[in-house]
């Protein structure tokens, strides 16, 4: 009887010290993730694989999380969030639609369901389309301030800098393709590092920033309309020059993005394709700039 007694206390005894071990492992685990969910002080742009369309989550030094548009694809743009952000972080600082494509709203329109917004910029042209209907029912329920974006307007979060570079004031009429030309540019900065974000804009839009004088040189382009031949004309990169270039494009595409003649015209440029390379980190400590 005694051994017997002695033989359970020892059964309890390790089952109660494999218990700790995997509480320990659980906070072990979380305490991981928190430490992965803070600020490093890094730029961190994410080119998100999410097909044929355009999705940018920009984590700014200080943490503060920015989205550009939202992809063809609800459940890709969910997931690809979900990877890259801690399960507790639902906030996101601003949202950005550079224009009202069903490939850079899609994917928008159920984000509002699962992660709180505090601001969205947006252009007119979106009041009207068909494809952001549901996307502008969801702001108003949840009463997300929404601005129009304008040359000239700036942001700070904290040491990074935004600056909106295009639509102009007054919006390009009579261009190959309007809503395309509108598209939203943003220009980042902090430090000494730079990268361009320039949604669908075409070669119209981009005269129209050359001719502006805007300051455009950049380390990082983002290539305009998923590699469309009406965009990145040789002009534009020659007034960008770029170090490395991004197109976010999806594989076997029906569109033959990125085209053979804009390929040509980033010779000497390093080129990451999110068909190719699936997800695309680009990360800035102000003075350098890698790519994971």
């Amino acid at each position: 009887m005694h051994e017997k007694a002695r033989t359970t206390r020892l059964e309890k005894l390790r089952f109660s010290g494999w218990r700790w071990v995997g509480v320990l492992a659980v906070v072990a685990v979380l305490a991981w993730l928190a430490l992965r969910g803070l600020p490093d002080g890094r730029l961190h742009v994410y080119f998100l694989d999410v097909g044929q369309g355009d999705a940018i989550l920009v984590t700014a030094p200080d943490g503060r999380q920015i989205l550009v548009d939202g992809g063809p694809s609800p459940t890709a743009l969910l997931s690809e969030l979900g990877d890259l952000l801690p399960f507790w972080d639902r906030d996101l600082d601003l949202v950005v639609l550079t224009h009202p494509d069903g490939d850079h709203v899609t994917g928008l329109i159920p984000l509002l369901d699962r992660y709180r917004v505090a601001q969205v910029l947006d252009v007119p042209q979106s009041d009207t389309a068909a494809s952001t209907a549901a996307w502008r029912e969801r702001l108003v329920a949840a009463k997300t301030p929404r601005t129009y974006a304008q040359r000239g307007m700036r942001l700070s979060v904290g040491d990074l800098r935004i600056t909106v570079l295009n639509p102009a004031a007054t919006p390009m009429r009579g261009t190959a393709s309007d809503e395309n030309n509108n598209s939203i540019v943003l220009r980042l900065d902090y430090g000494q590092t730079s990268l361009l974000l320039t949604g669908d804009a075409e070669t119209a839009a981009e005269a129209a920033m050359i001719a502006a004088g805007l300051s455009l040189r950049a380390d990082v382009l983002k290539v305009g309309h998923h590699g469309s031949n009406g965009s990145t004309s040789a002009p534009f990169v020659a007034a960008v020059a770029p170090r490395v270039a991004v197109i976010q494009v999806g594989a076997d595409n029906t569109f033959g993005h990125p085209n053979p003649e804009v390929l040509k015209r980033l010779a000497g440029v390093q080129v990451y394709r999110t068909d190719q390379q699936g997800r695309i980190e680009v990360v800035s400590d102000g003075r350098l700039v890698w790519v994971k």
